[in-house]
């Protein structure tokens, strides 16, 4: 019997039932491609972040189901041991054994991940969806600095969450990691994070000409 699913990401999206954050009016297809090209109020995001994104909704899910905690800090912790290229295979080892205390087979759950190149050809090709090609003076260079934020995150939620089992930080599990670079005028205190100067050009509106 053919499939009626147009490929992978629409697969493992109908097998989980994956819906976009309650804020966005609309269905999930419809959010990869508004995160993708920037529509409305929305950033631009790359399929690096988006595949990322879609990838711990997987995992979020999957512990929901088995009653395994899906805090921010455990699933970026939990992610990064099982997709990071730079794990020791004692930590992967250590994880895949909790992870099958709680029912949950750690090879049928990295299967469900999706890839960047699969995201690219699910919004291009299943969704028809395009993206303008943005300058290449500063793609990269914002790139490099969402790349550092992500890879900071992802370390400090490991060590957290390391703490947690250990007693050392009550509540850390059900806690939120905020992790944000900012940058301040060097002539009053404004202060804004290095996305928002991005976007906006300036550090600050009164002193960005001086």
């Amino acid at each position: 019997m053919p499939s009626t699913h147009c490929c992978k990401v629409d697969r493992v999206r109908d097998t989980h039932a994956l819906s976009p954050p309650a804020r966005f009016e609309g269905d999930l297809d419809s959010y990869l491609v508004a995160r993708w090209t920037g529509e409305g109020e929305l950033e631009s995001a790359g399929l690096r972040t988006l595949s990322e994104w879609f990838n711990k909704q997987v995992l979020k899910t999957i512990y929901r189901n088995h009653g395994r905690s899906d805090s921010t800090v455990r699933l970026d912790s939990d992610y990064q041991v099982l997709q990071g290229s730079d794990i020791p295979d004692h930590e992967r080892a250590e994880l895949s054994s909790e992870l099958a205390d709680d029912g949950i087979d750690t090879e049928t759950t990295v299967k469900q991940f999706i890839g960047k190149s699969t995201l690219s050809r699910h919004l291009k090709e299943c969704l028809d969806a395009a993206k303008e090609t943005p300058t290449a003076e500063t793609e990269w260079e914002i790139d490099r600095v969402r790349v550092a934020t992500n890879t900071y995150r992802s370390h400090l939620a490991s060590a957290l969450q390391s703490l947690g089992n250990k007693d050392r930080i009550s509540g850390v599990d059900a806690a939120a990691l905020q992790v944000q670079s900012y940058l301040s005028c060097p002539e009053c205190p404004t202060r804004v994070s290095v996305e928002q100067a991005y976007e906006q050009g300036y550090v600050c509106a009164d002193h960005h000409g001086d």
